[in-house]
């Protein structure tokens, strides 16, 4: 944890401190006092990626999963750090039917489903005298939040691809779902930091004369979610936002995938993207394998994850490019070699290649010696993979001329770029997606092609497979829906025109990397206020003029009117004006809890970046050069990470042709999840009594407590073979429990549940 805790900004950091403070702070003054940290399937993703479980033994006795068996321990009190559902929900009340714990302690994340709600409240728990007794005490907890990197998070970590949710109308219902989420992540990420940003957004609608796409106000609906969120929250708790002295007022931009499409497409040569790019294993699993020598010189293969935070080499290596980074390795064991001489055999060391021989037979340096054959291993097969698919002699330079509107390396127009695309797509050393990447960045620079021609490129690519020539076909029609139909009708109609705001940069890099994201360039614009207000306007407040810096000022001279006008109209919260319910008051008389964490006011400004629909490593990688260059903490987020592959794959689940069910989406299995906790967790452990013996013949008593248990578990399921759907059974149920006739007879049945529901 070492090398994260020196970042006082880092998100993983501030996450573990706000957890930390929220456990301690559930406990009380209760000191040795002996609890027992309850949590589920989402918490523990967030919780191990900020913490380790040592540093939570040192404040609770033991870690347990409230769905798993638990044994009794009537002499710990337990905080249950869980997501609010009904699931959770019930898993507790299983836990005061069989005095699993001597009291409990709530720490929820708060949730916007009503069904959930309206279960919370109902007499089947808050309104129940013994859940009332045995909770203690309960309190919302915000940590909906996934750390990713220092300066990245995620919504979750359950949604590998967000395109479909809001670029397929099949899934449609879900998209007010994840946009709630997304709000809701980042009002997290608010709190954690102590932030009340201004938001600004992308706005395309005024502009799209010719192809207006369904999803053109996706990053409008978000800010309009955000906002209402974090004002609820604001007026919840008085204390929020954390006063701070000297310090400009944060902002967030919420754009989405549409406003670079080059950028998912293009062969990216820094370390972590080109690795993440075309590793086979990393590409499509995220995990690294590779072999590895022991010290008895045994080849064992092995597994590792990229994403360590803690691991130096990686977080100076992953944002150089291939080259440079393959040089950097070759000092960092140099290094090595020279400050531990009286442990290596030098006579071995002669050549580069005798460093995976060198680093095999050292004695200790276990940890060390492992992540350097890591890196060393993984960019060799970089390079190698680089050199057979002759992916930065040819392909990169096509990319990058198209992506420059044609114009090459050396400031010449290339008026030959469709001979070049032919000669590419019929090389054998490239892939089947990198020549599909290559035809679709070729129709994004010409604006468009008529589709003869597409079928014509695609025949190119030398592909005899029908399924897999459909497949290409929809990466290119699906286009459309991010604003982009690059497939023209007839050879008649006008070119493409779409707002582009990528950079191109051709002094002092390489001619393989001259591309500049959009959200790099928008960002800079944000923090220099000069960003168009038509295309990425304020949401409801506006800064004054006297609070922009100089040079801000300066450039917004000719627009002081307009910013005159639009600040009468709105709230204006900001450091120095806002609202009343918003003002800082004193700690002692708020009813929040959660103002411990903010020990420490940074003077830095921080922005924040929001891409919904996936945000790509090129991306992640310019907010990081931002940040050292402008002296700023700058965040940027999405619900995924899209590697070129997952972009040409989400171009194909949005085509109208996939329905929800051919979808592997996390939102629909949580739909479809049962909200019935298992069996196990209603029993208390301790052996049943001798029954009586009954003069009828009957089964064993075994077999007779499975049927029963089977029957009473069926009458409250739904029948997965009903006509109607199974989520509307089980909702009805859970709201009709208490007038239900079938209730009655259950709790007949099962008596032990009818004291508790009665």
């Amino acid at each position: 944890m070492s090398q994260k805790n020196m970042d006082k900004s880092s998100l993983l950091n501030l996450q573990a401190e706000y957890i930390l403070n929220e456990i301690k702070a559930a406990e009380g003054n209760n000191i040795g006092g002996l609890y027992s940290l309850i949590i589920d399937d989402k918490v523990e993703s967030i919780l191990f990626r900020v913490l380790t479980k040592d540093q939570l033994l040192r404040i609770v006795t033991s870690i347990e999963k409230i769905d798993e068996k638990r044994k009794q321990s009537p002499f710990l009190q337990a905080i249950y750090l869980v997501d609010m559902t009904v699931f959770n929900l019930k898993c507790i009340i299983a836990d005061v039917q069989t005095n699993r714990y001597k009291n409990g302690i709530g720490l929820f994340i708060p949730t916007y489903d009503n069904n959930t709600l309206n279960f919370f409240n109902s007499s089947r728990f808050l309104s129940n005298p013994k859940i009332n007794q045995y909770l203690i005490d309960i309190k919302n907890c915000y940590i909906d939040l996934y750390p990713q990197e220092s300066k990245v998070f995620l919504t979750d970590n359950f949604t590998p691809n967000s395109m479909p949710i809001y670029y397929n109308e099949n899934c449609s219902e879900f998209v007010l779902t994840q946009i709630k989420l997304a709000a809701k992540s980042l009002v997290n990420l608010m709190i954690i930091t102590g932030e009340y940003p201004l938001i600004r957004f992308y706005s395309p609608n005024n502009h799209l004369n010719h192809h207006p796409y369904t999803a053109s106000r996706l990053s409008e609906l978000i800010a309009d979610e955000f906002q209402q969120q974090i004002d609820n929250y604001a007026r919840e708790h008085l204390d929020f936002p954390p006063p701070s002295e000297n310090k400009p007022r944060s902002i967030l931009l919420i754009v989405d995938r549409t406003i670079d499409l080059y950028a998912p497409l293009l062969h990216e040569f820094t370390y972590q993207a080109m690795a993440m790019d075309i590793v086979p294993s990393l590409e499509r699993k995220g995990v690294y394998e590779y072999n590895f020598e022991t010290e008895t010189g045994e080849i064992n293969k092995t597994t590792a994850l990229l994403e360590n935070e803690n691991d130096p080499t990686w977080i100076s290596l992953r944002h150089y490019h291939i080259i440079e980074s393959s040089e950097i390795m070759i000092k960092i064991f140099n290094d090595f070699v020279q400050n531990n001489q009286l442990l290596v055999d030098r006579s071995k060391v002669t050549t580069t290649s005798n460093i995976s021989y060198v680093m095999a037979h050292l004695k200790g340096f276990d940890e060390e010696r492992k992540l350097m054959v890591l890196h060393k291993t993984l960019v060799e097969e970089c390079l190698d993979l680089n050199t057979k698919r002759k992916l930065a002699e040819f392909a990169a330079d096509f990319e990058q001329t198209c992506a420059s509107e044609g114009v090459t390396f050396e400031g010449e127009r290339n008026k030959t770029l469709h001979n070049d695309l032919i000669v590419l797509l019929a090389r054998d050393d490239l892939h089947i997606n990198d020549k599909m990447r290559l035809v679709l960045i070729y129709g994004l620079y010409r604006g468009g092609l008529i589709e003869a021609d597409f079928m014509k490129l695609v025949k190119f690519i030398g592909v005899n497979d029908r399924q897999i020539i459909s497949l290409i076909s929809r990466c290119f029609e699906n286009l459309h829906k991010l604003g982009f139909p690059v497939i023209k009708k007839d050879v008649k109609d006008k070119k493409v025109v779409k707002k582009m705001f990528h950079t191109i940069n051709n002094q002092g890099t390489y001619n393989t990397s001259r591309y500049g994201t959009a959200i790099k360039n928008l960002t800079q614009g944000l923090i220099k206020y000069n960003l168009d207000e038509e295309w990425f306007p304020y949401f409801r407040d506006k800064p004054l003029m006297e609070d922009l810096p100089p040079s801000a000022q300066n450039l917004n001279d000719s627009h002081s009117n307009n910013s005159n006008n639009s600040n009468q109209n709105g709230s204006l919260r900001n450091t120095r004006i806002k609202p009343v319910w918003a003002q800082s008051i004193n700690a002692s008389n708020s009813n929040s809890h959660s103002n411990n964490h903010y020990n420490h006011q940074p003077t830095k400004q921080r922005i924040f970046c929001y891409i919904a629909g996936g945000m790509t490593y090129s991306e992640i990688r310019s907010m990081y050069e931002l940040s050292s260059s402008l002296n700023k903490d700058i965040y940027i987020g999405s619900e995924s990470i899209l590697k070129p592959r997952d972009f040409l794959i989400g171009l194909q689940s949005i085509d109208n042709a996939k329905s929800v069910m051919d979808l592997d989406l996390h939102l629909m299995k949580l739909k479809h999840k049962s909200s019935d906790p298992p069996n196990y967790l209603f029993e208390d452990g301790r052996p049943k009594p001798p029954q009586a013996p009954i003069p009828q013949p009957q089964p064993p008593q075994s077999q007779h407590f499975k049927t029963t248990t089977s029957s009473s578990s069926s009458s409250a399921s739904p029948n997965p073979n009903s006509k109607v759907p199974s989520h509307y059974q089980k909702r009805s149920s859970s709201l009709s429990m208490n007038s239900s006739p079938e209730k009655k007879d259950k709790e007949k049945k099962t008596s032990r549940l009818k004291k508790l529901f009665k």
